[in-house]
């Protein structure tokens, strides 16, 4: 199978989500292959964290990971499901069909074809789809749905102008509370060489030989800050590809508890998909 590499799942210029297959920005319509975005799909069917699912043993063992309850989430991994109310991907011959029973009991085939890397990224982003439609972030909350919530929580304290006292008081500070922690994150510099980087409460930073590690606080009026846009001409590596920023995503990654109030009932049953 030809080997190549998913760079980034961000825009580089205007950082919002991407999925594998996008050819443009969703969000500011950058071309995305000439920013040397691509995927890169492994010679064998073994999978680790961080990778994206290409073939059915693969995402079968990223659902496992990920402790996904398959069965009660309706999707069928490598099965010919024949009941209502499902999604699924199997192999027949050399052919890979991606399905979605609907309520009624017909089917609605998504995909045909010999192409099983397509056909699991298919199934894989209507996976992710319907976990991020319950607030469910398998693959690490994206900064764009926290800067979403800030701005939820800001809406909502203007809304909630004429309600009760403490109500009101609650929530402002519950907001005031989250804005603060990340209110500077960004790329500093300080008299010494090399590139910091806050994020929330923590520092971290960069010699350009080693990658990104956690480090002493700093005081943000003593550091030139940069913005919280990487830029190459830096020399260093970017934070939000680094295997630091990986791991930080990995802490926040959905536990098997938040699949427990799963309800199948809340999916568009009656659409083709």
């Amino acid at each position: 199978m030809e080997s190549k590499t998913y760079m980034s799942d961000r825009c580089p210029h205007c950082g919002a989500m991407i999925l594998p297959r996008d050819k443009f920005c969703p969000q500011c319509g950058t071309p995305l292959e000439a920013e040397g975005k691509s995927i890169d799909y492994a010679e064998d069917d073994g999978w680790q964290p961080g990778m994206i699912p290409v073939t059915i043993g693969q995402l079968s063992a990223y659902c496992e990971y990920n402790e996904m309850p398959l069965e009660t989430m309706r999707f069928f991994v490598g099965e010919d499901y024949r009941q209502p109310r499902a999604f699924g991907i199997y192999q027949e011959g050399d052919q890979f069909i991606v399905y979605k029973n609907k309520a009624d009991g017909s089917r609605a085939v998504r995909y045909h074809g010999p192409d099983e890397a397509y056909a699991v990224g298919e199934l894989y982003d209507k996976l992710l789809e319907e976990c991020h439609k319950r607030n469910i972030w398998p693959d690490g909350k994206p900064e764009d749905a926290i800067r979403d919530e800030k701005r939820a929580k800001r809406q909502f304290f203007l809304m909630a102008a004429g309600m009760l006292a403490v109500f009101i008081v609650v929530s402002f500070f519950a907001f005031r509370d989250q804005e603060r922690r990340h209110a500077h994150d960004g790329y500093y510099r300080f008299d010494d060489p090399g590139l910091y980087y806050c994020y929330g409460d923590d520092w971290y930073y960069n010699d350009a030989y080693y990658d990104w590690v956690l480090w002493d606080s700093m005081s943000y009026d003593e550091g030139d800050y940069l913005g919280d846009d990487y830029d190459a001409s830096w020399g260093y590596s970017n934070f939000e590809e680094s295997e630091t920023w990986e791991r930080i995503q990995e802490e926040n990654r959905t536990s098997s508890d938040d699949y427990s109030s799963w309800d199948s009932n809340d999916t568009d049953w009656d659409s083709d998909w």
